[in-house]
């Protein structure tokens, strides 16, 4: 124990026990209580009573109070010469003596000073997370950093209820809908999707219609799925400027033709989501500027027949994707409609697609495929594009490999000599007969 009682005084004395200079009116409370149920105990007159503590809602509960019944405290006698500050704080200390009048609360001791901090006010406000150390994380991060409020949306069950306030993770809400009525529109708020589940997997079903600007949607990763049982929208719908969704698995339901992500707004980022077994696109973009996609796998999209991985639509600028892994849909990426200008792909890993790795329509204007794509497996080609539009691809980014571009110039250098005779003519005879010599 932190004290030592001497019952058979008068006023009896409670002594705070050194090395220690400070103790709160709560742990010197517990510590009276501890030995007030000592057996050897029971036989004094309890010796604080204390007030308080009630919860008055929003995190804001009663102040402490402890009133010492016929006793004082000190704290241990220290030795010469210096004199030793000691403190009493977290609440208020009173005294009184056996006719119950007040008294000083504090016995002195040698080469002791004692300070109570006694409250200033009637309530003890206490935070209901710890925001500064939230704001502190998110204002690190390289985008989307501004913040707002943050809510939690914990939809196992028995966890989330939607008659929590959402404000921590032990008052979470259980449906998305409810944490999106929650949130302001433009402020930076962020609900973070927990998962508690015990078998390791959160599972919903319910589809995500965001509306609110500036709002940041954060999972676990792919502890957390979305796999909606309904087929009549996008599993995730991206309606307002600024959304970010980042940390989320995503599939749709196993029937239907629904995207995972359907985004129609500016300044839309996309990060570290899984997105696989899509019934229709992994990621669907119309009307936006400056959407970004960064960091994701999506696979397997187009159960329905038709799917991309990525498919960038009419009206779509200055979108940027990077860092992605891109497998085994339709098309990787697709660039097709009007008003596509300025979109940006790199360091993109696209593999395994039965038709094109990335596929630009006639229309897109100055589209960049640059900065080292890898391409392997793409049954029609890795690349394909229309000439006249400003398309840039760099040739590490899915243009002629060396042996292709050997071929070209091969085929060019003897495709205007075939008269006999000519260096043309002979130099195209001899691959022939190499050819077939090799065949043999």
């Amino acid at each position: 124990m932190a004290i030592r009682v001497y019952p058979y005084l008068s006023p009896r004395v409670i002594e705070v026990l050194a090395p220690l200079t400070e103790i709160s009116i709560q742990t010197l409370t517990n510590e009276i209580k501890d030995w007030e149920d000592e057996p050897s105990s029971l036989t004094y007159p309890i010796l604080v009573k204390t007030f308080g503590k009630q919860v008055l809602g929003g995190g804001i509960f009663v102040g402490i109070t402890a009133e010492l019944q016929n006793a004082k405290v000190s704290f241990q006698a220290r030795s010469a010469p210096d004199e030793i500050l000691c403190t009493i704080s977290g609440g208020n200390l009173v005294a009184v003596d056996s006719t119950g009048l007040p008294m000083n609360p504090i016995f002195p001791t040698a080469y002791t000073q004692v300070i109570i901090a006694q409250s200033s006010s009637a309530t003890i406000a206490t935070p209901p997370s710890d925001d500064h150390l939230i704001y502190l994380i998110n204002s690190l991060r390289g985008k989307q950093r501004q913040v707002g409020s943050f809510w939690y949306w914990n939809p196992n069950p028995g966890s989330g209820n939607d008659a929590n306030d959402g404000t921590t993770p032990g008052k979470a809400v259980a449906t998305f809908a409810q944490a999106h009525t929650l949130a302001s529109a433009g402020t930076g708020d962020t609900i973070f999707c927990l998962a508690s589940n015990t078998s390791g997997t959160t599972t919903v079903t319910e589809t995500l219609n965001i509306t609110k600007a500036n709002l940041k949607v954060m999972g676990p990763g792919q502890a957390f799925r979305l796999i909606p049982t309904a087929t009549t929208a996008p599993t995730v719908t991206v309606a307002a400027a600024g959304v970010e969704v980042s940390g989320l698995y995503i599939g749709t339901a196993t029937t239907g033709s629904q995207d995972a992500i359907s985004v129609a707004a500016n300044n839309a980022f996309i990060q570290d989501c899984w997105i696989a077994n899509i019934r229709g696109d992994g990621i669907s973009v119309i009307t936006s500027s400056r959407t970004q996609i960064q960091s994701c796998v999506i696979e397997h999209c187009g159960g329905s027949g038709a799917g991309d991985g990525i498919k960038l639509g009419d009206t779509t600028t200055e979108a940027f994707v990077s860092r992605c892994i891109i497998f085994d849909n339709k098309n990787g990426v697709s660039l097709a409609g009007t008003g596509l200008a300025d979109n940006i792909l790199e360091n993109n890993l696209i593999y395994q697609h039965t038709g094109y790795g990335i596929t630009i329509g006639a229309g897109p204007l100055r589209t960049h495929v640059r900065s080292g794509h890898t391409f392997n497996k793409n049954t029609l080609g890795n690349t394909t594009y229309p000439a006249g539009y400003d398309t840039y691809v760099e040739t590490q980014a899915g243009g002629l490999n060396a042996t292709e571009v050997a071929n070209a110039v091969w085929d060019e250098v003897i495709s205007g000599h075939i008269t006999a005779g000519t260096t043309g003519k002979t130099l195209k005879d001899a691959k022939t007969k190499a050819t077939l010599a090799s065949l043999k």
